[in-house]
Formats: structure tokens, C-alpha cells, sequence
């Protein structure tokens, strides 16, 4: 299976984590899907909060773990902006955790995050769970084709 924009359509993804070559995995990873046309970095829960006052994203992905404004503090800001923003679509948001069992996850689950990638990951993991969430989240915006292997 591989995704594909519908004409005239843009995908964005806001990408946050606290550690550098953990944001340049998860770019490459994007990078390699060859459909968002815009990737914005943030290295803290307080730098993701200030570019989601600027920007609307379609995906979020984001760790749990980070110094200054954590992860679930970053979900909870953004599911209170879209209360206030009553009528738009959600964004979605994947978590990073490298303990899907802890509090922190419990916590997002709670926030109404749906999707969890636990650490350490693979592309192919990755690109699967990006895949899964833009079919559910943003259909209006991609079309599926079926890859000769899936037949």
C-alpha cells in the first residue's frame, strides 16, 4: 500500500523530540514517505506549543520525555487550544514513549491520544503507524493505492 495527496492538497507533521538524532531518524523516516510538504522540528514541549500557535498541523509527533514543557503537557495544551477553536478537526498525535506502560502514557491516553510508537522503532514501524493514522485522521487529503505486492 502506499499513500499518495490528492491534487492540490499539503500534508504537515510538527516533530518533537528533546534529543537531535532522534528528530533526524523520524525526518528521514518522513522524508522517505515522499508526501508531507512540510516538516517542522521542535526540540521541547515549550518550542512545539509556540509553532502550534502559528501553524495548523496535520500530524503530531511527539516524546514523552523531554526537559521543560514534557510531552503531556504539550497533548494538553493543544487539545485545550482546540476546545477553544470549537468545529476544526483534531490534530492528531502520535506519542514516542520507551515505556508504554508508564504514567506519561496512561496520561495521553486519557487526553484521547489514540496512537503510541514505543522506542526503539524501525522505519518500517514507523511509516506503518504514519500510514495508519493519515487513512483514519486525514482521508480527505490522500488517496490509497495498492502496491502490486498487496494483491
Amino acid at each position: 500500500m502506499r499513500i499518495t495527496l490528492k491534487p492540490g492538497e499539503k500534508l504537515s507533521v510538527l516533530v518533537v523530540d528533546d534529543e537531535s538524532e532522534i528528530r533526524d531518524m523520524l525526518v528521514t523516516f518522513i522524508e522517505m514517505m515522499e508526501i508531507f510538504d512540510f516538516i517542522v522540528e521542535a526540540q521541547d514541549g515549550s518550542e512545539a506549543i509556540r509553532k502550534t500557535q502559528n501553524q495548523k498541523f496535520d500530524l503530531i509527533i511527539t516524546d514523552l520525555m523531554m526537559p521543560q514543557v514534557r510531552g503531556i503537557e504539550l497533548v494538553q495544551t493543544i487539545k485545550n487550544q482546540e476546545k477553544r477553536q470549537k468545529g476544526e478537526e483534531t490534530t492528531p498525535i502520535i506519542i514516542l514513549s520507551g515505556n508504554v506502560t508508564g504514567d506519561e502514557v496512561k496520561k495521553a491516553i486519557h487526553f484521547g491520544i489514540k496512537y503510541v510508537l514505543t522506542k526503539p522503532l524501525t522505519a518500517e514501524d514507523f511509516i506503518k503507524k504514519v500510514n495508519e493514522v493519515l487513512i483514519k485522521e486525514r482521508r480527505a487529503k490522500i488517496r490509497v493505492l495498492k502496491d502490486e505486492s498487496d494483491e
